[in-house]
């Protein structure tokens, strides 16, 4: 039976799709961003598979990710090697002696690459991004959120399939008798931190995770971390501030960075970090490293090895690869193109912060002067960082031992960023990603190369589907300048108050409206979380409205032809288990319920579909939600 537009716009739009599509045995989902994402790693595959028979010379941004293939596709080699790799790999932290010794080491662990208790970072300071801080956050748990630990029968079927899973590793690489307690050690020390952590929801209100702070107060907290050893052994000098990001984690951090706890920490040091380095040995070990991230996802097979070690040696060079690939496959017509719909949206937003009747005069300035300030960039970046430019691979050397490098080399240049100006030349994401950002530090928009093609954005599309495609995308990421995070930083991208207060309470009311909207909605039998997704469910309204104007302001616009693309976009089809972990963690709301909520707040599309009362799709003019 076919399902009507005013029914179930989603399903009416896809459900032929969906139907047909099938699911990859080596992911979780498919879709229409996994669609593109397959065909750009297909192409740059066959490149990669002409440049090594010798029918193309390898252009200069490959030449040294192709080196890096050799080896990361030389499976044998990998196999031979791994027991003495990975015991070579893991001597510094098995030779810890005592939780001193491990506070006099701790610096230089994190600076050769290793994972710690520790996890600091180098990022803009919020309330003076001019200048580059030190931030402290708290480190990954084992299960997706705090929130999955609260479930006994479903935390305890996850830890043992993860406890199978590490304890089979120890025995493939010899060390299960080193490692009888190791995997006890680690889930008694991953719980200390899940009792303390906040939750997913709980740090996506992003200005509340700002608690600046001298070292010495930081220290306080901590007293038994030698932190401002480690901290000026990161970046050379005596820093005297530095950034808490979970400030709750952290007033009750000394219950967990205690001496008394070190057993535990050495365990979990030791499998945290031997998890991050199995996937680069050999392929049984990489599969079998693999199987819990499976388990949680619902993935029903591993990666092919040929597929495995094209991504393996992709990841150490792609920002490099994605500049060939935006160089390459994104022409300067349609550079020429998508700039001047970016421009054209923002000009619509400027008009519609002249037509929104709750706003003060004062607030209304300010928006303005934050659109104005909006940085873009289309296409890929123009240059590169240095160290990524100098980094090269040495073939006489093994895997691991360049992986260990480049992570060398990587934190390294992070800390030398530390009290400089940021850099706002470099992109977040490589060329070749299928994504688009905002940053609320930098003030800017960024829409890689490979988004810009259909069904994003065809310059055989018309206007109406480029304007329901790339051009809502566009509108979605200038609206995170003034969601529920981004409007609380200002031009420059520093956390400040430039609203009137009234003005504030008045967007706060809006914004709650969303999270009723869609709080509690079902997703594969999990429940989404309103206030998790919040920002993004803003950004998606504000996006598709601004649009939405854009597409009829030019004339003869074909209003189903819009909604029917912006449907297009969020098809997919994906295991039960990974919508329900996604359903945990992810700050967007699932695939149907970002158009099927979104659409129905829009006049336009109650007329084009001639929706009705008492259609699945209706929603009363009095709750339609509209902000910007």
């Amino acid at each position: 039976m076919t399902t009507r537009y005013q029914d179930d716009f989603y399903q009416a739009v896809n459900g032929d799709w969906i139907e047909k599509a099938t699911i990859p045995a080596d992911r979780p989902v498919t879709g229409g961003f996994y669609d593109l994402v397959e065909g750009i790693e297909k192409e740059e595959r066959r490149v990669l598979e002409q440049i090594e028979k010798g029918e193309q010379e390898p252009p200069e941004d490959l030449r040294e990710f192709v080196k890096l293939h050799r080896l990361t596709n030389d499976w044998s080699k990998r196999a031979e090697n791994e027991k003495r790799e990975v015991k070579k790999f893991l001597a510094p932290l098995l030779a810890l002696t005592s939780w001193q010794d491990f506070q006099e080491q701790e610096g230089q662990l994190i600076k050769a690459g290793y994972s710690t208790i520790l996890e600091p970072t180098i990022s803009p300071d919020s309330k003076n991004t001019s200048r580059n801080e030190l931030w402290l956050a708290s480190p990954d748990l084992i299960l997706p959120d705090t929130t999955s630990y609260q479930d006994k029968e479903q935390k305890e079927a996850l830890l043992s399939t993860w406890s199978a899973m590490v304890k089979a590793l120890l025995q493939k690489l010899d060390l299960a008798d080193e490692g009888t307690d190791w995997i006890d050690q680690a889930l008694a020390f991953d719980q200390l931190l899940a009792d303390r952590e906040s939750s997913s929801e709980e740090l996506s209100d992003s200005w509340k995770n700002y608690h600046p702070m001298t070292v010495a107060a930081a220290q306080e907290k901590v007293p038994a971390v030698a932190l401002a050893k480690t901290l000026t052994t990161l970046v050379g000098e005596n820093p005297e501030k530095v950034i808490i990001y979970d400030g709750p984690f952290f007033d009750r951090a000394n219950e967990v960075y205690a001496e008394q706890n070190f057993d535990n920490v050495k365990g979990w040091l030791i499998i945290e970090n031997l998890l991050e380095v199995a996937g680069f040995l050999g392929d049984e070990t990489r599969v079998l490293a693999g199987q819990y991230g499976r388990a949680l996802s619902g993935t029903k097979e591993a990666v092919k090895p040929e597929k495995a070690a094209f991504r393996q040696a992709r990841a150490f060079f792609s920002q490099r690869i994605g500049k060939w690939y935006g160089e390459t496959y994104f022409g300067p017509k349609a550079k020429a193109d998508v700039e001047a719909m970016v421009q054209e949206l923002i000009k619509v937003y400027e008009g519609r912060f002249d037509q929104i009747d709750w706003l003060s005069d004062d607030t209304r300035a300010k928006a303005k002067v934050k659109l104005n300030a909006l940085g873009v960039k289309v296409g890929y970046p123009e240059q590169l960082p240095d160290y990524l430019l100098k980094r090269t691979v040495d073939e006489q050397a093994s895997l691991l031992e360049n992986v260990q490098r480049f992570s060398k080399e990587s934190v390294a240049e992070h800390f030398s960023k530390w009290g400089k100006e940021p850099d706002k030349s470099r992109w977040g994401m490589s060329a070749d990603t299928v994504n688009a950002y905002y940053s609320p530090d930098f003030n800017h928009i960024v829409f890689p190369a490979a988004i810009l093609q259909a069904p994003f954005y065809d310059l055989k599309q018309t206007a109406s589907q480029n304007f329901g495609g790339i051009g809502t995308v566009i509108a979605h990421e200038i609206t995170h300048a003034f969601d529920t995070n981004g409007a609380r930083y200002d031009e420059k991208g520093n956390l400040k108050e430039w609203w009137t207060k009234e003005d504030f309470a008045h967007f706060e009311e809006k914004t709650a409206a969303v999270v009723k909207a869609f709080d509690g909605l079902d997703s594969a039998g999990a429940k989404v979380n309103g206030h998790l997704t919040v920002s993004e469910n803003v950004a998606d309204l504000g996006g598709v409205s601004a649009a939405l104007a854009a597409a009829k302001a030019g004339g003869d616009a074909n209003i189903k032809a819009f909604f029917e693309n912006f449907a297009t976009l969020w098809r997919q089809k994906a295991e039960p288990k990974y919508m329900a972990l996604l359903a945990t963690i992810d700050v967007h709301a699932p695939a149907k319920l970002r158009t099927n909520v979104t659409v129905k707040n829009f006049d336009d599309f109650e007329n084009a579909f001639e929706v009705k009362e008492g259609d699945g799709m209706y929603l009363a003019p009095e709750s339609r939600i509209q902000i910007w």
